[in-house]
């Protein structure tokens, strides 16, 4: 008489995987929430970092003003350059360079404090900026990134406060 030797997985042994793996990702969802959200905020931090280095070093380049002021009403900012070299007016690029915070991180970073004399931050062509900082803010959350400028030309320096 012949044996069968059985290959595979038992109806049992399924269900008892699948609800382990749904206790797993019970646990690891709230987690995941928070890691994700709070990387949208340093993901829109760098992203005003990089464009505060960015004009600042096209400032130095084509030895003219520019400047990015900011719209707290409505959550974004502008990049501005000087229309003619040591006029003090400002226009905005063509194609305009406007962004907010809210879009490049999934709509919950805010620009939640200006620490600036102005709205803006001016870049001279002889390399320095504005001194002052500005704070986004996870709506959610309530983390917090706060971006510093300094005088002296040194870029920027990113502070975070993160919740968990």
């Amino acid at each position: 008489m012949k044996v069968r030797s059985s290959k595979g997985f038992s109806l049992i042994e399924l269900m008892i995987v699948i609800a382990i793996l749904g206790i797993v990702l019970a646990i690891a969802a709230p987690n995941f929430n928070k890691y994700r959200q709070n990387t949208n905020l340093r993901e829109a931090a760098r992203d005003l970092a990089s464009d505060i280095s960015l004009y600042r070093q096209r400032a130095v380049a084509e030895n003219i003003h520019y400047q990015i002021v900011f719209n707290q009403a409505a959550n974004n900012y502008t990049v501005q350059r000087e229309t003619t070299s040591g006029s003090g007016a400002y226009a905005d690029l063509v194609p305009a360079v406007t962004k907010s915070p809210s879009a490049i991180s999934g709509g919950s970073v805010i620009i939640s404090n200006i620490g600036l004399a102005n709205q803006w931050i001016t870049f001279q062509p002889r390399g320095t900026m504005d001194l002052g900082s500005v704070t986004l803010q996870h709506t959610i959350r309530l983390s917090t990134a706060t971006i510093r400028t300094y005088f002296t030309g040194r870029v920027v320096n990113v502070t975070y406060n993160l919740q968990n």
